[in-house]
């Protein structure tokens, strides 16, 4: 390799940011827009089906069991993410929805017999003490006066156990993580006659929030949050190696709640911010170490 090639700026890092900073807008939108998470949830899947469409060119699906369970834990993880944004704070949303792994090792342990390693059952303590943590900052009123943050919280967990079924049923013959996030998308379709029942959109009077900017706010949800992420994250992810990734998409549950302070006024409380860092820490630590073991393994 000359001297120019190892110079040769690589974009991947920054595409990778630049999807981790889209999907980082979730919870702030979900909350600024006054419909509810079942309308917000089908609006900005079925938009962002179109840009998927129409960036890989991706007309046809070819259905088979493993790209049927992962579109709809797709599904189930995007639809439950939204209704917790609606109902909890937006940084314990997300990061009780990045619990993931902790349920990724229960199921190699429960479906595949595979035994978690003494690094993994000592993160998968620490994940479920950040839980708790969470939970009883919830119970102690710490949260969100007025809404239901626990039932919120239980429902991040819930999105998070659909997230780790969306990396395990992708590594199934047959499938297709592609095609499967296209195809849970298309399902939104099914929830078009739930729009009508949706009193802010049909009553946008009522809602609080001017109509433009509810519709601006859905498109840019759809579009960038969703869909330009899916495409910023396709281009990075070629040319970035696995570690380095993991670490640049951890902006996400960083930014999250930033965002939510900046433009909504939300906090998380004392309790929800430690167990917050304990998770978001641990499964840094974590790939740091995976990496590391599988590098000496390949030597």
């Amino acid at each position: 390799m000359s001297d120019l090639e190892r110079k040769k700026f690589n974009p991947g890092p920054l595409y990778l940011a630049g999807a981790a900073i889209c999907w980082s807008m979730a919870g702030t939108l979900t909350k600024f827009i006054p419909w509810s998470a079942t309308t917000v949830a089908c609006l900005r899947g079925l938009i962002a089906v179109m840009m998927q469409m129409i960036y890989t060119r991706t007309w046809k699906i070819k259905i088979t069991k493993p790209v049927l369970l992962t579109a709809i834990c797709y599904l189930g993880e995007t639809l439950l993410f939204t209704f917790a944004n609606k109902m909890t704070s937006a940084g314990s949303a997300i990061v009780l929805q990045n619990t993931s792994p902790l349920y990724i090792m229960l199921m190699s342990l429960i479906i595949l017999k595979q035994k978690p390693s003494k690094l993994d059952c000592c993160v998968g303590v620490v994940i479920f003490s950040g839980i708790l943590l969470s939970m009883l900052d919830t119970m102690r009123g710490g949260e969100l006066p007025g809404s239901n943050p626990l039932l919120g919280n239980i429902l991040a967990l819930i999105s998070g156990v659909f997230y780790a079924g969306i990396f395990f049923t992708s590594r199934l013959p047959g499938a297709n993580a592609l095609q499967s996030a296209i195809l849970g998308n298309l399902m939104y379709v099914f929830f078009l006659p739930t729009l009508f029942t949706d009193q802010a959109l049909m009553h946008p009077e009522t809602a609080g929030v001017p109509v433009w900017q509810s519709v601006l706010a859905m498109l840019v949800l759809g579009t960038c949050q969703l869909g330009l992420s899916y495409i910023f994250f396709d281009k990075g992810i070629r040319t970035t190696p696995s570690l380095q990734a993991s670490f640049i998409t951890m902006i996400e549950p960083v930014l999250s709640p930033i965002l939510a302070l900046i433009f909504l006024g939300e906090a998380m409380g004392t309790l929800s911010v430690i167990g917050s860092v304990l998770v978001i820490a641990t499964i840094v630590v974590h790939n740091v170490l995976t990496a590391k073991k599988e590098a000496a393994k390949a030597q």
